[in-house]
């Protein structure tokens, strides 16, 4: 999409009109129209969009009928909701390139067809995810979607600074009106401009965890870094693409990939309706706030007069969103991120072990990390420096390592399994 923004003119005025900075749009918003755009050019079978103005307005192609047939060709392989989307992007290029057609006599798809069934996702599925996550970045991203109410191009787009730890139980998440998040076009004078939502202690503290790994790991991490992050700990956006990806792979290990006609029952968005429907006890005018919704932006100031009420009806529904309801589950997904973390630094077996038995017999997971780094210490003072070298191939070609992020979802997409991520942005696979 963003090479036809910059090669053709007419698709920039496009992009411009949507997510320039007078209107900072969605990028999403503009992708959809982009596509629709597309699809058209290539129906009416010309090689760029500015051949296919010209061709509309010299009156080589009659618009207001290839239009109407386009509809009908794109209803073939896509949804009614899914085509007119596409048209509101043709009928924008239209209106910038001042090609003018009669848009009354055209018949939109209804909006209302639906062909996929779609539910909130019980919290017994969102533990089998967790449990399949192969990083402590995707559990911390499922933990701050169902439990935030945030949309997924909204929780990609934050950095670190936009999130308060310093509440005793829960974090608090600003986020303002900016390119690439969903605001209501309602216009407020100054107001209007921000809204608030929360996390619930389990999903403060895998954050936490998650922040102080990509540390360890050398990543500078300051407030302007993004909340989540690639995987090589590169400080790197991610984006949405990549992450609809990464979620799939996520319902296929967890062996919840069920789809309806083309879509996963279980998709992202679906995390947002867990939140909604677990927000047990709270005022809506809140729950509505919380999700970005129409006429619940406000002013920095009028949240702080309002804050402790945000926090009263926000904890009277954490027992409701929070996933692991009893101490000991929570453990349990604390003790099973660590011991992956450690697996990642090519910790031996025999520490592994250790490692675990350590956590089985802790108080709590942080007592455990004490008594464990006490062990190494003296386990290290003890034997003498050996240069161990450990590799997971078994020399019979059923191993790959490939070397950044991009090839190996090109080879998850060739039907090659993750086995675990290695250092320098390296990645091991396995076929089956």
């Amino acid at each position: 999409m963003r090479e036809w923004v910059e090669k053709y003119p007419s698709i920039a005025k496009v992009n411009q009109s949507i997510a320039g900075e007078r209107r900072l749009g969605s990028e999403r918003t503009v992708e959809t129209y982009i596509k629709g755009i597309r699809k058209f050019v290539y129906f009416l079978g010309v090689a760029d969009p500015e051949e296919a103005l010209r061709k509309l307005q010299a009156r080589e192609f009659m618009p207001t009928a290839k239009v109407d047939e386009f509809i009908d060709y794109a209803l073939k392989s896509y949804a009614h909701s899914t085509v007119r989307g596409f048209l509101f992007g043709v009928k924008k290029w239209f209106e910038l390139s001042s090609l003018n057609i009669e848009w009354s006599k055209i018949e939109f798809p209804t909006s209302t067809e639906t062909t996929e069934t779609d539910r909130a996702p019980t919290k017994e599925e969102l533990k089998i995810l967790l449990n399949n996550a192969n990083n402590i970045r995707d559990r911390t991203a499922v933990l701050l979607l169902t439990s935030s109410g945030l949309r997924l191009g909204t929780a990609l787009s934050l950095k670190v600074g936009d999130v308060n730890f310093n509440y005793p139980d829960v974090a608090a998440v600003k986020v303002e009106r900016k390119r690439g998040r969903k605001f209501a076009s309602k216009r407020r004078g100054s107001q209007g401009r921000v809204f608030f939502t929360f996390m619930t202690a389990e999903a403060k503290r895998t954050l936490q965890e998650y922040l102080a790994q990509r540390k360890n790991e050398g990543e500078t991490v300051t407030a302007e870094s993004p909340l989540i992050s690639d995987v090589s700990y590169h400080g790197k956006f991610i984006s949405i693409e990549n992450f609809e990806k990464v979620w799939a792979r996520l319902l296929k290990r967890a062996g919840l990939n069920m789809k309806g006609n083309k879509w996963y029952t279980l998709h992202l968005h679906s995390l947002r309706k867990y939140f909604r429907s677990h927000c047990i006890g709270v005022d809506a005018s809140y729950r509505e706030h919380w999700m970005g919704h129409k006429s619940g932006y406000l002013d920095e100031s009028y949240f702080r007069a309002e804050e402790q009420e945000h926090l009263n009806q926000y904890r009277l529904a954490v027992p409701h969103l929070s996933i692991y309801s009893t101490a000991a589950d929570e453990k349990n997904l604390r003790k099973k991120m660590l011991i992956d973390f450690a697996r990642l630094q090519g910790t031996p077996d025999e520490e592994l072990k250790k490692l675990d038995e350590i956590l089985a017999r802790a108080k709590d997971v942080d007592e455990g990390i004490r008594e464990f780094r006490r062990f190494k210490e003296i386990h290290e003072e003890e034997q003498p420096r050996k240069s161990k070298v450990r590799t997971a191939y078994d020399g019979n070609g059923r191993y790959l390592v490939v070397h950044n992020e991009e090839e190996m979802i090109q080879k998850l997409h060739e039907g090659y399994g993750l086995v675990q991520s290695l250092n320098h942005d390296k990645y091991l696979l396995e076929t089956y």
